[in-house]
């Protein structure tokens, strides 16, 4: 199910319509306009009934620019030209003129949610965020980076560094970035292909690089700029890749269009406790589908084994990693993801993990002959 808004409007019977259509349906005055854009839970779709006024309300624009993949729908009196005009600047979708009916309403809707369903289609957001500080989060994220970004052509891949001052993604890449998520965040409203392409580096075959910021900043302190340069990059990119920072709730409070959470852990016990709370909290939150729980540089010689691991977070373990601190301390070293070589365990971990998350493996499976070789296909574990 889906969410409308329906701004300013007094219509029980338009109210009517839109829950016909299978929405949640809430609804706020004129005044409450200006909010949509920073409130946490943005809607799908805003109905704006403008019968009274005769006019587009100039603080939509603002609307917009903060939240690029709202949907919005003009319920008005007649379509005219100059009304038509500003709609189109404000970045309006479609018009509702009346006499309103229940399938012009139900038109308006399904045009407008399917375009938002191609925008979401376009590319998946994976978010990583660790369980405690040094379980390897932004190890794995850059490799899986990495994969993806080779696995994405003829488009490409997007990571972001999400963390507000001094992140490691640079180091790991071995660049030094010019602009960074800072300069992304103080211009959502600027937000467009030709602006994101003079932001990012291009950092391996197929990866750009959204670099945390050099320098000690404000905290972005603003989840629906987050959640709105989220939004662009899906639209952008085949896969985007976030490295969020643990302690900032903020950042964790704007993966509504994450495809998947991956929380990363390791057998000490107070990253597995720290792990069960955080999976709860997201799971709430994103739904127990979209958030997963992994183990880094597993070890079957630990007092904490899988199975404890797994009861403590209440799922299963999604995948574990190789333990290879030496490989994967010279890989930082030179700024070059482990990913790249292919010869040792960890890469090949990394890699298979990739394609899982992405699904990736699943076509390869469907690929592959049937008989004898077919059998090889791996397990949930590396």
């Amino acid at each position: 199910m889906f969410n409308i808004t329906v701004i300013g409007s007094t219509d029980r019977q338009l109210h009517d319509m839109l829950q016909t259509v299978g929405a949640r349906v809430t609804a706020a005055p004129l005044s409450a306009l200006a909010e949509v854009g920073s409130s946490r839970a943005t809607p799908d779709l805003l109905f704006l009934d403008v019968r009274s006024i005769g006019a587009i309300p100039a603080t939509l624009m603002g609307v917009k620019r903060q939240v690029p993949a709202l949907g919005i729908v003009i319920v008005a009196k007649t379509m005219d030209p100059a009304l038509l005009l500003d709609a189109m600047r404000a970045g309006v979708n479609e018009f509702v003129t009346d006499p309103i009916t229940q399938e012009a309403v139900s038109r308006a809707v399904q045009h407008v949610v399917g375009q938002r369903a191609v925008a979401v289609d376009t590319g998946q957001v994976f978010a990583f965020v660790g369980a405690k500080g040094g379980v390897g989060t932004t190890t794995v994220a850059v490799n899986v980076a990495t994969v993806l970004g080779g696995a994405s052509a003829p488009g490409r891949s997007l990571f972001v560094d999400l963390h507000q001052a001094s992140g490691d993604a640079a180091v790991f890449l071995g660049v030094e970035p010019r602009f960074s998520i800072a300069d992304a965040l103080d211009n959502t409203h600027r937000l467009d292909q030709t602006f994101m392409h003079g932001l990012v580096m291009p950092v391996a075959p197929g990866l750009d690089l959204l670099a945390s910021s050099e320098r000690a900043v404000p905290s972005h302190g603003d989840a629906a700029k987050i959640r709105t340069v989220m939004e662009f990059a899906a639209t952008a990119y085949r896969y985007t890749i976030v490295d969020l920072p643990r302690s900032d709730s903020t950042s964790l409070d704007a993966l509504d269009n994450a495809t998947t959470v991956v929380i990363v852990a390791n057998q000490e016990l107070a990253t597995v406790r720290n792990a069960a709370k955080m999976a709860s909290s997201l799971r709430q939150r994103y739904g127990r589908e979209r958030v997963m729980v992994v183990v880094s540089r597993s070890d079957r010689q630990a007092d904490i084994g899988h199975a404890e691991v797994e009861r403590a977070v209440g799922s299963e373990v999604a995948f574990t990693f190789a333990s290879d601190y030496r490989a994967a301390l010279q890989a930082l070293h030179k700024g070059r993801p482990i990913a790249l070589d292919n010869h040792n365990e960890l890469a090949g971990s990394l890699k298979r993990f990739a394609f899982r998350l992405a699904g990736l493996d699943k076509k390869s499976a469907a690929e592959r002959p049937a008989g004898l070789l077919g059998l090889f296909g791996g397990s949930r574990r590396s």
